[in-house]
């Protein structure tokens, strides 16, 4: 029988052993002549042999269960390691348990935080600013940029409208703004061309503004260097997720993605990942990133860019 099915048949097990005891008339007769003569009858402890069987009986069926049930945690059977509870915190384990260890040559990678998008956020639309018809999108920093980024003036805005996204392209060309007011100039920022960032006064402080994709408008006919003129100019890069470049690395790898990159969309939105430029001026600029694909002024694949962004690191 399975030692582990002992208590299971107790029952079975009980009858069989019991078989032979039966109160007759001969026990009948031997309990009355005791009585009569004033002995003890010795009935209680025939009474007391089914208890007395019964307790022997659970005693060999433990004796054969309880091994297996109450072998040591950290025992080794037949090849297997059993491996004891450990408690948390600094507690040491009981002595004869084992602790699981991820080995000496294991590396732990702490998550960091996630880049934060530099794009500011408005109310039923986007904050920006057009000039030419190209469209530029307010940054959250810096809160302010100082004269000396500035460059010459390279329009103004011509008409404040609160969903420039229902204009016209010939009132986008006039020079808009949902951020900045009427008759407000638009300045060109030092070391940048005007088709990749635009300054302009919002509220008495003087914002950056981004080229964008906006309303199914995008580069129309540029490449990724004319909405992105950051070559010769960074001083560190950032991908969300990867790590941080700088120095030569940095332009070096840059220069991969302004040679390689081919538009595969005219209208991207920016995405929840991003690249975080940062130049010489210390100004940054950024683009969403979904895969292999950037997104600013349009959505420019390039693995050739994340692959050596990785060997650089």
């Amino acid at each position: 029988m399975n030692k582990m099915d002992a208590l299971d048949h107790l029952a079975p097990i009980a009858d069989e052993m019991l078989a032979g005891l039966h109160a007759d008339e001969r026990m009948r007769l031997r309990v009355k002549n005791a009585a009569a003569a004033g002995k003890k009858t010795r009935r209680r402890g025939y009474m007391m042999i089914p208890a007395v069987c019964c307790a022997a009986l659970l005693a060999v069926a433990g004796a054969a269960v309880l091994p297996g049930r109450l072998a040591p945690a950290a025992k080794e059977q037949q090849g297997v390691m059993m491996i004891s509870t450990i408690p948390a915190g600094e507690e040491t384990a009981a002595a004869g348990g084992m602790r699981a260890d991820i080995g000496s040559n294991a590396k732990v990678r702490i998550a960091g935080q996630e880049t934060q998008s530099l794009y500011a956020s408005g109310g039923s639309d986007i904050p920006l600013v057009t000039v030419g018809g190209a469209v530029y999108r307010m940054l959250s920093a810096p809160a302010d940029i100082g004269s000396e980024l500035l460059g010459g003036q390279v329009g103004s805005v011509a008409s404040f409208a609160q969903e420039p996204s229902l204009l016209s392209q010939n009132e986008l060309a006039a020079g808009v703004s949902n951020v900045a007011g009427e008759g407000t100039a638009v300045y060109a920022v030092d070391g940048l061309d005007a088709s990749t960032a635009v300054a302009a006064k919002v509220d008495g402080s003087t914002r950056l503004f981004q080229r964008v994709s906006y309303a199914g408008r995008g580069p129309g006919g540029q490449g990724l260097e004319d909405v992105f003129d950051v070559r010769g100019r960074v001083r560190s890069m950032e991908l969300t997720g990867r790590g941080e470049l700088t120095g030569d690395a940095a332009e070096e790898v840059i220069g991969v993605l302004l040679d390689c990159a081919t538009l595969v969309s005219a209208d991207a939105s920016v995405r929840g990942e991003y690249l975080t430029v940062t130049l010489d001026s210390g100004l940054r600029l950024q683009m969403g990133v979904s895969g292999d694909t950037l997104s600013g002024c349009g959505g420019w694949s390039c693995p050739e860019f994340f692959e050596a962004f990785d060997a650089a690191l």
